[in-house]
């Protein structure tokens, strides 16, 4: 396995065979501004090749990612990979839009030996263990062209190892940092605070948000892939729960988890999200979702949320006056121009509040979650080849003979773990919060019906992805723009019926269009520059 030290496994200058640092000239192109798409037209034009494309990726990788920590490992092959499907592409035989394109995916999905890649989630005892075959996605991946460029960083166990620890953290691979966040991650914030990365695919959205890739590919449970999104003003959807398969990779729950696409623009996010999802589940539109982008309001009709009440509550994010009052402003100006635009609008529809999941004191989601969570860990450690742990158990007991590097002083807890393990409910107690979470996450139906609209629109810094998840419907994110105080991106959050990805799109095209343009980072560039982030 290539990941051998902790915490902070990345050592720069291990670069993938083949790989030359060395840049004779300018960079062949612009990271920052390119996209899948933009770097596909340039293979099609002989312009570049994937192998070109790789060693750029590599080269800002060995630049920035010591400061970032959102790439934990390479995929060894990677150049023998982009030399093949540069082969490929010259006899003619092209797999589709993400042929020879560099991709990087969430450190929660199996590869198998021969990727000589680890898959730890960022928890120590982790390290070693081996699957025995790919995860689906990465199937799909390898299958549609794609070149795996390596593995990102990931909240440890997916954000549910222990409470306190904050998003983008891990034992192997210490704090990922946003790449727009001046001064980086702030150890007085709040574990979702302004200066965070979001989690729990962190690594995936600081690796694109700072074009060390161009896509990735997150895991999403209750706001994984969306909150991680907002806060590196990507393009990203959460897909209707089933129709992108989750087998092979690290879980939480069988019943909320899914995997779905990061990227910079949403015609990627498109091209990702045709190659990730299982057809036989769902209604792919002719022509792979990229049909689906259709910049017109004229079949949107759309329903908002009010930001002075759908927000996060202090624990999560440490209020600041200057940035609140600013959010609630960029997010009331947006739904001005929404209005302005959509076939239909309706304005601080009356969706109940998340806390209507709680049942006589027990949250009906997050209990279910603690729950499933156990056997689902279980199912996955039991079947591997080889793991110094076997049980969600057996981890807990690793973690505390080894506390030294897995509860390490700053973030020594697993809590969350144990809850998990010590969470015994009958049957009819169970079945009595999964009907309660479902009945609250029908609330959805009920506004899409009373208000006819397709979209409900909110902020980014709220718990309308806990409503997806419920009900196992699509939510994406969007860029919005970037607060005065400390250069954090906000976005929205935009949620729509079962299977309905088309609509997302649709939505997400048009405000592309109209609303917000995304804007590269810098704070990582001159952090990394001066080599003094602290004092940014």
């Amino acid at each position: 396995m290539a990941r051998t030290a902790f915490p902070h496994a990345w050592k720069q200058g291990n670069i993938p065979t083949g790989v030359t640092l060395a840049r004779n000239g300018p960079p062949l192109f612009d990271a920052a501004r390119e996209t899948a798409h933009s770097l596909q037209d340039l293979m099609t034009q002989e312009i570049l090749k994937s192998t070109d494309i790789v060693e750029e990726y590599v080269r800002r990788i060995e630049e920035y990612n010591g400061y970032l920590h959102a790439v934990s490992e390479y995929a060894p092959g990677v150049m023998k990979r982009a030399r093949e499907m540069d082969e490929s592409r010259a006899k003619g035989n092209i797999l589709g839009p993400l042929h020879g394109i560099p991709v990087l995916i969430k450190d929660t999905f199996a590869t198998e030996p021969g990727l000589k890649m680890s898959t730890t989630a960022g928890a120590v005892a982790l390290i070693g263990s081996q699957p025995s075959k790919n995860s689906a996605v990465v199937n799909k991946l390898l299958e549609a062209g794609a070149v795996i460029l390596g593995k990102t960083t990931v909240s440890e166990l997916s954000f549910r190892k222990g409470s306190g620890i904050p998003c983008g953290w891990s034992a192997i691979d210490g704090q990922g940092q946003s790449p727009y966040v001046w001064g980086g991650f702030d150890v007085n914030d709040s574990i979702g605070g302004h200066s965070a990365p979001g989690g729990s695919s962190s690594g995936v959205s600081i690796a694109v948000g700072a074009s060390l890739a161009a896509v990735g590919v997150g895991v999403d449970t209750d706001a994984s892939i969306t909150a991680p999104a907002i806060r590196a003003s990507l393009y990203s959807i959460r897909p209707t729960t089933g129709i992108v398969s989750v087998e092979g990779v690290i879980p939480v729950t069988k019943s909320f988890d899914v995997a779905g696409p990061m990227a910079k623009d949403v015609r990627d996010v498109a091209d990702m999200l045709t190659v990730l999802v299982d057809s036989s589940k769902t209604q792919v539109p002719e022509g792979g979702y990229s049909s689906a982008i259709n910049d017109s309001w004229k079949d949107l009709r759309v329903g908002t949320l009010d930001p002075n009440t759908w927000n996060y509550p202090e624990f999560l994010v440490k209020p600041e006056p200057e940035a609140t009052e600013q959010m609630t402003k960029a997010t009331l100006d947006a739904y001005s121009k929404i209005k302005a635009l959509a076939a239909g609008y309706h304005e601080n529809i009356d969706l109940p509040s998340v806390g209507e999941f709680v049942l006589d004191g027990t949250h009906a989601f997050y209990t279910t979650l603690d729950v499933e969570y156990p056997q689902a860990l279980d199912e996955y450690l039991e079947g591997l080849v080889s793991s110094p742990v076997r049980s969600m158990q057996e981890l807990v007991e690793w973690n505390e003979a080894h506390a030294e590097e897995a509860l390490p002083s700053a973030y020594p807890n697993q809590d969350l773990l144990t809850t998990a393990l010590n969470t015994n409910l009958s049957p009819e107690k169970i079945q009595l919060l999964r009907d309660h979470y479902l009945k609250v996450g029908s609330n959805l139906d009920r506004m899409f019906e009373e208000y006819n609209i397709n979209i409900i629109v909110g902020p980014g810094d709220c718990f309308l992805p806990t409503y997806a998840s419920s009900k196992g419907y699509p939510i994406a994110a969007v860029p919005l723009t970037y607060l005065d105080f400390k250069g954090r991106p906000i976005g929205l959050q935009a949620i729509a019926p079962a299977h309905r990805e088309d609509v997302l799109l649709n939505f997400m095209a048009a405000y592309e269009t109209s609303i917000a343009q995304r804007k590269p980072p810098v704070a990582f560039m001159e952090a990394v520059s001066s080599q003094k982030p602290s004092q940014l």
